[in-house]
């Protein structure tokens, strides 16, 4: 029967059945790509590097050790740092408490109280630097102690020198993969939360929607920042409990530890803090519009929290700046990404039920005032990116002989193609008169672009599981 209805009809039914394509595909896309992430195996790449030890991998001591020494590329968390002696049947020697070698901020020792008998031993160590990832390793020596003769033996015993190359990490833990999923998790979460407070802070001022319709977007935005504050916080508090895992004992009382005695903890907390903050403000919002102003402070210092919690922090010269550069490239992104989610799920449904008119102006003036919005932001996150590089890079070519770089190359590659859907908004949706077909076109390829978002974001949460090159 549709080949005898009119053209205009069928063109009518081919459009709905489009909308009700993509409306399918795009949960099945997040779902592909969020079990593409849970998939991929992270890097076993240990972030806090032992450059040395005392004694050395593999050496031969002619005398009993009393004391085992470790140097780290970065600053080791005292108090989750562990240290054991085992002898060559696996049984652990008694040591002393792990302390930090006097004048040296990322040295670290443990006494040996007891001579050690002939044999072969072994060093189990484990710490975290202030970006909070594990990195384990053993390293092994012999004690070779000379026995007494009953005569004098004249040929001088020479020291064994110890080993030019520094000792590199032999074991790493196989936990990456799933911190490496949750942050991805809370990455998304993090970003869409900053897109509701950037939807409802410049966004929806700058598309001048009638006081019915931006206050329906307005409940819209704030049902979702909740939602996601929530999927963060839980994400949030799995992290801090990975890290209390470290500590024996009640898990409650390791996750207070780590907060009060360690400087993972303490960044931890101003991002907790923040959380809190947002949370009072989404519930101020709904009173008055300056609670989304109290939103947007606390996901500044979530956001704080979150650079204070990663590489930056490993950067021992220029941490201030880094954490800088983080904050500034994670805000943009999420004004960027977040604020598309905000779009599609908040502010285009509460057009579409206006009549032809009204949901024609309302739905250019929205994608415009997003555009205007996401240029700044893209802009943003294109120098913070550049600036980021040049701190951990410390050459082009880094990018295709590193692990982070390569990591990094690939992430580029993405970003730009989701920079390319942008392009496409704004010559075929934004620069043209909005109507059912550029709505069409916008909600599509904004369907695209989010999922391709989501794969930058994958491999933002690898870049962080990764160990920086110095």
């Amino acid at each position: 029967m549709t080949h005898f209805l009119p053209i205009a009809a069928r063109l009518h039914l081919y459009h709905l059945s489009c909308v009700q394509f993509i409306r399918r595909v795009t949960p099945v896309s997040l779902m592909v790509t969020a079990l593409a992430v849970l998939g991929t195996p992270a890097l076993l790449l240990a972030h806090a590097r032992l450059l040395r030890s005392t004694p050395a991998d593999n050496a031969v001591l002619l005398e009993s050790p009393t004391a085992l020494s470790l140097w780290f590329s970065e600053r080791p968390e005292l108090r989750l740092t562990k240290i054991q002696l085992l002898d060559s049947a696996g049984k652990a020697i008694p040591v002393g408490a792990v302390a930090r070698i006097a004048g040296d901020a990322i040295g670290v020792t443990v006494g040996i109280t007891d001579s050690l008998p002939n044999g072969r031993y072994s060093i189990s160590w484990r710490t975290t630097g202030a970006d909070g990832h594990l990195s384990t390793g053993k390293i092994s020596f012999t004690v070779d102690v000379p026995q007494k003769a009953e005569e004098p033996v004249a040929t001088p015993i020479p020291t064994p020198q110890q080993p030019a190359v520094p000792n590199t990490v032999l074991e790493t833990t196989d936990t990456s993969v799933f911190s490496t999923s949750a942050r991805w998790v809370e990455l998304v979460a993090l970003l869409t939360l900053i897109g509701a407070a950037v939807f409802c802070l410049y966004i929806l001022p700058g598309a001048a929607l009638s006081a019915t319709e931006a206050e329906e977007a307005t409940d819209r935005a704030r049902r979702l920042g909740s939602a996601v504050l929530v999927l963060f916080i839980a994400t949030s508090l799995w992290r801090l409990s990975s890290q209390g895992a470290l500590i024996p004992g009640d898990r409650i009382e390791a996750m207070l530890e780590v907060i009060k005695e360690t400087q993972w903890g303490r960044s931890w907390a101003i991002g907790a803090a923040g959380a809190i903050v947002v949370a009072i403000g989404l519930v101020v919002s709904n009173f008055t519009p300056t609670g989304w102003a109290v939103t947007g402070l606390g996901v500044l210092a979530v956001c704080l929290g979150e650079g204070l919690t990663g590489h930056a922090a490993a950067l021992h010269d220029n941490a201030s700046l880094a954490t800088a550069i983080d904050l500034t490239h994670l805000v943009s992104a999420g004004g960027w990404l977040g604020g598309l989610v905000a779009v599609l799920l908040c502010g285009l449904p509460v057009t579409s039920r206006l009549d032809d008119a009204e949901q024609r102006r309302s739905g250019r003036q929205l994608v415009r005032a997003y555009h205007r919005t996401t240029l700044i932001c893209v802009l943003c996150v294109l120098l913070s990116a550049f600036a980021a590089a040049y701190l951990r890079l410390a050459s082009v070519d880094e990018l295709l002989t590193t692990s982070y770089g390569g990591m990094l190359f690939r992430k580029t590659i993405f970003v730009l193609i989701v920079i390319g859907f942008g392009v496409y908004h704004w010559i075929f949706v934004v620069a043209r008169n909005w109507n059912d077909d550029t709505a069409f076109r916008f909600k599509r390829s904004a369907t695209f672009e989010l999922v391709a978002g989501a794969v930058v974001v994958a491999f933002t949460a690898l870049l962080v599981a990764t160990a920086l090159p110095h």
